[in-house]
């Protein structure tokens, strides 16, 4: 089957699934873009805070505030812009911002901006910032969020927002095929790496992907589409469904432990996938159970209940009525090494701690993969021996 890459429409469709942050998995499984509107996800609390933030970053931006920490306690998305996630996420966010404005010489942009990606119908999606300084056009793409760093370099969801840009009005005028295109990932919370990376492309790259995502999304359209395996499958919520994700599940089973300690490599990549696929399962059989359709073996019950004060003063009084010592009432503990930076930094204070003051271990060794920037721990022999003993044990 061949199809026009100069537009591809399923508009027959409800709508599209091909996002800038689902754009890199149809790219490498085409067959996931189907399966994923078969089996739609729901967002995660994380994804739900992080949208609460690119608002209230967007309410700062266009001047609706008179000073910045105005936006605590507002409530966007459904989320209460809290002083600590304020600390934490939009106010470093906002600072990296000021500092690539004055190291580019200032950028004139839009915030926010719905754009749509040609060629393919219903694409769209929203970039957090699009503009242009001296010699370059600027792209950026809030993370606000903690965990696994996210890297500018090639990131295909900012290739998507870019290509986008450049062919929607307002956002074109800030392209043009001879001007450098740079894009940035601004990532505040994330462990153990930049706050802020970087990565310099062409109009000519931006175009190369484009026609790489039309034929991905084109394959995807036909009944034979073509599935794989690899690192997106931990976040594609099609793989419930997927022919080979179950294969793989199966057979992982099917292993003696022998078996498994000889493929360990071979599966490793897809062990988060493997506990996403069990999370799937739960929730969706949660939520059915929840519209009253029943599933045999398996019910709803009331989880553990948590006990609260109704009343903090009335229970003060009481306890103190029934003779429990003042000192006894409260737990107080001195705050954490991250905590005592946070809040010296917002007095004014030197942040910096005494070497002296703060030990730094490690809680012990985690797995990752070898391209993971961290150097590798030596293992004793007779360490790796024992690992061995256990595996074959099981």
């Amino acid at each position: 089957m061949t199809t026009d890459l100069a537009v591809i429409d399923h508009s027959a469709r409800a709508h599209s699934s091909v996002g800038g942050s689902s754009a890199k998995r149809i790219l490498e499984c085409p067959g996931s873009m189907l399966l994923c509107e078969k089996y739609p996800g729901k967002s995660s609390e994380f994804a739900e805070e992080g949208t609460a933030g690119h608002e209230a970053i967007d309410m700062i931006l266009q001047g609706k505030t008179e000073k910045d920490r105005d936006v605590i306690d507002l409530t966007f998305n459904g989320i209460v812009i809290t002083e600590e996630f304020f600390d934490e996420a939009i106010a470093p966010a906002l600072e990296i911002f000021d500092t690539l404005d004055k190291e580019l010489g200032g950028i004139d942009y839009y915030n926010e901006q719905r754009v749509v990606f040609p060629g393919i119908e219903g694409a769209f999606g929203t970039v957090d910032i699009v503009g242009s300084a001296r010699d370059r056009t600027v792209v950026i793409d809030w993370k606000l969020g903690r965990g696994v760093p996210v890297l500018a370099e090639e990131n295909v969801q900012l290739l998507y927002y870019a290509y986008a840009a450049a062919h929607t009005e307002p956002t074109s005028k800030f392209f043009s095929r001879d001007k450098p295109i740079e894009l940035f990932i601004i990532s505040p919370r994330v462990n153990d790496g930049e706050p802020m990376t970087r990565w310099m492309t062409s109009y000519l790259q931006l175009e190369a992907f484009a026609i790489d995502l039309k034929r991905a999304v084109a394959r995807a359209l036909e009944p034979d589409a073509p599935f794989k395996l690899g690192p997106h499958c931990r976040f594609c919520n099609g793989k419930i469904g997927c022919p080979l994700y179950n294969n793989l599940a199966a057979d992982t089973l099917a292993l003696t432990p022998d078996q498994l300690a000889a493929q360990l490599a071979e599966k490793l990549p897809y062990a988060d996938a493997m506990i996403e696929l069990g999370k799937s399962l739960k929730e969706m059989a949660h939520s059915l159970l929840e519209q009253g359709q029943p599933i045999p073996g398996w019910k709803l019950v009331n989880g553990r209940a948590t006990r609260n004060w109704v009343d903090e003063d009335k229970t003060l009084r009481y306890l103190a009525k029934v003779g429990l010592p003042a000192a006894d009432r409260y737990v107080k503990k001195l705050i954490s090494p991250a905590q005592a930076e946070k809040a010296l930094k917002a007095a004014g204070l030197p942040a910096e701690l005494p070497k002296a003051l703060v030990d730094a271990k490690s809680s012990g060794t985690t797995l990752a993969p070898e391209s993971d920037k961290r150097p590798a721990v030596a293992v004793a022999p007779d360490a790796l021996k024992m690992l061995a003993d256990r595996l074959s044990a099981r």
